[in-house]
């Protein structure tokens, strides 16, 4: 006869029960307040100010400033391009002339190169985020090459407040998700390094890279504050160093521009390091042309019916890639 009184003997538990007894206790144990480990979203630092922040706004205008562009697109395989990064009422057609030439092209992911306008850096700092945010929706990063950048050490490191309301990688990311489809991205704000630590991201960045389809983008305004003539002459003459091709020879103009003493001038390049390592990374893996997509400034457009000339800011556009 069965003891309906005997205890249950703890040897008649399987080892499966005991696992989940020990599971059980644990989670009951946990404080009321643990939270699993969310995503680490950058979240838009500009939208409404730089440019729309409503979503159908925002696709509208990106998608009829690539529509104006009736330029061909290049044969080449583009590996670069220089895009502006300026509010998108002065600067998003002239980033619409780069960013037509990858539209319906295939890219795993896109380095985006931009300047540190807030916050003083020295290197570069590797965006380690796991995903940015626009009003067009979330763009993954790539972490596994934030992580191999960030594991060689200098000049690579990663500070969070250089991200955070930085406009220069956040403006070119709308753009890039109206023309491309399924690519990451790795954010790369930079402070104003040598052109010793340039040839050093670059090497960097090309052996990370290897054979992976990977576009780059160095955010860039041009001429900072000189007048409409000024700036055309300033800005023309930049861009004939950048289609030579020679890193170095722009990344001294910026030092030469400045002692020609030109009324309010006080940048040719405001993204020179992310232009000059660009072109050093693109040249590495094969890049050997370049073309000057398309130019114009703030004074180009008139605001309210006015145009305002006597401090502007430039713009280009421009495309590296392999013949």
């Amino acid at each position: 006869m069965t003891d309906k009184n005997k205890k249950p003997n703890s040897s008649n538990f399987s080892p499966i029960w005991w696992t989940l007894l020990a599971i059980i206790i644990i989670i009951l144990c946990l404080p009321s307040t643990f939270v699993m480990a969310q995503e680490r979203v950058r979240k838009p630092a500009v939208a409404g100010y730089f440019y729309p922040k409503d979503k159908e706004e925002l696709t509208k205008t990106v998608d009829d400033f690539i529509l104006s562009v009736k330029q061909k697109q290049i044969a080449g395989k583009i590996l670069g391009l220089m895009s502006p990064h300026a509010g998108y009422v002065f600067s998003g057609q002239v980033a619409a002339y780069s960013y037509r030439q990858i539209k319906d092209k295939n890219y795993d992911t896109v380095i985006i190169l931009g300047p540190s306008h807030r916050v003083y850096l020295k290197g570069a700092s590797v965006g380690n985020w796991d995903a940015y945010v626009t009003p067009l929706g979330k763009v993954k990063v790539n972490k596994e090459i934030v992580n191999a950048l960030l594991s060689t050490g200098e000049p690579f490191h990663f500070v969070e407040q250089a991200h955070i309301r930085e406009h220069s990688v956040e403006t070119q990311i709308p753009f890039l998700q109206r023309v491309l489809k399924n690519f990451d991205i790795v954010p790369i704000v930079m402070g104003t390094p040598s052109l010793t630590d340039c040839e050093k991201i670059s090497n960097a960045l090309s052996k990370i890279v290897g054979k992976r389809n990977v576009l780059f983008v160095a955010s860039s305004d041009m001429s900072h504050f000189p007048n409409y003539i000024n700036a055309n002459k300033v800005d023309r003459k930049c861009l004939s160093l950048i289609e030579k091709f020679d890193p170095e020879l722009v990344f001294n103009s910026e030092e030469k521009f400045l002692r020609e003493r030109i009324p309010n001038l006080s940048t040719a390049l405001c993204g020179l390091s992310s232009v000059v390592t660009l072109m050093m990374t693109v040249k590495l893996l094969g890049g050997d042309t370049v073309k000057i997509l398309n130019y114009a400034n703030s004074g180009d457009v008139a605001i309210h019916g006015r145009r305002e000339t006597r401090r502007v800011v430039g713009y280009g556009a421009v495309a590296f890639y392999k013949k």
